[in-house]
């Protein structure tokens, strides 16, 4: 199957599973670049650790910005995604920002957002701006559920600006992609059963997945759904396997200040190996310090390292995480036939 026809699920299963078996610690430049424009957010979501983030909140300045993007394409980069820890469309500059790279003949610019700091005039702009994807975290399919785990969100106003952005999407024939992310815990499990209903029309494709620890910073086995935690913890506990993150190989994530940390969800910034005020992306990549940080992951010596000794993509293989999507699959399904 063509990379193109694949599920975004399968594209995410790939991602974190190095084809070299030798984890070289000098590796290729990558093809993907996460630039963190924002760690600024508007809500405080019950499953992610933002809220507790001590690193000073801030916006990538369009120098810097320039900077990257261009050190990227003369490196022949060709996926940018425009967030990490932060709600991108926060920043005053990100349209200007998803315009910038592809003029810069970047193939795929992409975004995951809240949806709530949209508006009818940003969701104008996303359709002239040039976006290749867009990704929504819905995590629900009532208002009850989400407005209650979506701590200062508005479920109106998250449903009106997926149907807007829809309907200005067919109108002017854009190739923009409408994606979303569902990720279940015990608050919305229920929800899964109404989530098709709601969303079928209206998103091109869900990726579903069960919550995580987010690199052990936050109790996600709390969270878990009763339904489903015995299954699943089995399914976990199967293997004390553990294996090298796909992200040293294969991504470069840039903070909003220029340094450069090799976790989309290092929200403290733990694991710098370098900083583009003063340093280039070619000359970053395979530094002595991402050198260490390889050569860790390839030992799996995981305990040396703040957040990857509790991660949870280190304890996952493929076969895992296509055996969660099963499950998730049917329970989807149950849902659907009750």
């Amino acid at each position: 199957m063509k990379n193109k026809n694949k599920s975004i699920l399968e594209k995410s299963i790939e991602f974190f599973t190095v084809k070299d078996e030798n984890y070289p610690l000098i590796a290729e430049y990558p093809n993907n670049i996460m630039i963190e424009v924002t760690n600024a957010c508007n809500l405080q979501c019950k499953m992610c650790y933002h809220k507790h983030m001590r690193r000073k909140a801030g916006f990538m300045s369009e120098n810097l910005y320039r900077k990257v993007i261009d050190k990227a394409s003369n490196l022949g980069i060709e996926n940018v995604g425009l967030y990490t820890t932060g709600e991108s469309f926060l920043h005053p500059q990100i349209f200007d920002f998803i315009k910038i790279a592809k003029n810069k003949n970047i193939k795929y610019v992409y975004i995951t957002t809240n949806g709530n700091a949209l508006n009818e005039y940003k969701i104008k702009k996303i359709i002239d701006s040039g976006l290749d994807s867009i990704k929504f975290s819905i995590d629900s399919a009532t208002k009850e559920t989400y407005e209650n785990i979506k701590i200062g969100a508005s479920w109106d106003k998250l449903l009106n600006n997926i149907k807007l952005l829809k309907k200005l999407r067919d109108e002017s024939n854009s190739k923009l992609k409408i994606f979303a992310s569902f990720l279940i815990t015990k608050g919305n499990y229920n929800d899964l059963f109404k989530y098709n209903s709601i969303f079928k029309d209206l998103i091109d494709e869900t990726l579903f997945s069960f919550v995580d620890s987010q690199a052990g910073q936050v109790d996600a086995n709390s969270m878990i759904p009763d339904e489903i935690k015995e299954k699943l913890n089995k399914l976990v506990g199967s293997s004390n396997e553990t294996f090298p993150c796909g992200m040293l190989w294969h991504r470069f994530i840039v903070n909003y200040d220029g340094t450069l940390t090799i976790c989309c969800i290092d929200f403290d910034g733990k694991l710098i190996y370098g900083d583009l005020n003063n340093s280039t992306l070619k000359e970053c990549w395979n530094n002595k310090k991402m050198q260490n940080f390889r050569k860790i992951h390839r030992e799996k010596k995981f305990k040396l390292l703040p957040l990857c000794c509790d991660c949870d993509f280190v304890k996952n293989d493929v076969n895992k995480d296509r055996d969660k999507a099963k499950i998730i699959k049917n329970i989807i399904k149950l849902g659907e036939n009750i």
